[in-house]
C-alpha cells in the first residue's frame, strides 16, 4: 500500500505537467519557433511516457495491496467459521 502511494506521488507531477507542455507547444508553434516546439514536444512525450509508466505501477501496486487485504479478510473469516461450535451448523 505504501509503495502504491509512493508511486502515486511520483506520478502526479508528471501527470500535471502534460497540459503545461501542450500549451507550451501550441504557443511555440503559433510564434513560429520550431526549435522550441520540438523541445516541448520531446518533453511532452517524455512526461507522457513517465506518466503512463507511473500509472501502470500505481494500478499494479494497489492491485497487489487489494489482493493481500482480501486474502487476509477471507482467512480470518474462514478461521472464525472453523472455530464455531458444531451446534452452530445445525
Amino acid at each position: 500500500l505504501y509503495a502504491g502511494c509512493g508511486a502515486l506521488l511520483l506520478r502526479l507531477p508528471l501527470s500535471l505537467s502534460v497540459p503545461h507542455w501542450v500549451a507550451e507547444t501550441i504557443g511555440a508553434l503559433s510564434e513560429g519557433d520550431h526549435a522550441s516546439a520540438t523541445r516541448c514536444i520531446a518533453l511532452l512525450c517524455a512526461m507522457g511516457t513517465g506518466d503512463a509508466l507511473g500509472d501502470f505501477w500505481c494500478i499494479y501496486l494497489f492491485g497487489v495491496a487489494q489482493q493481500r487485504i482480501i486474502r487476509g479478510l477471507r482467512l480470518r473469516l474462514f478461521g472464525a467459521i472453523v472455530r464455531q461450535d458444531i451446534g452452530f451448523f445445525d
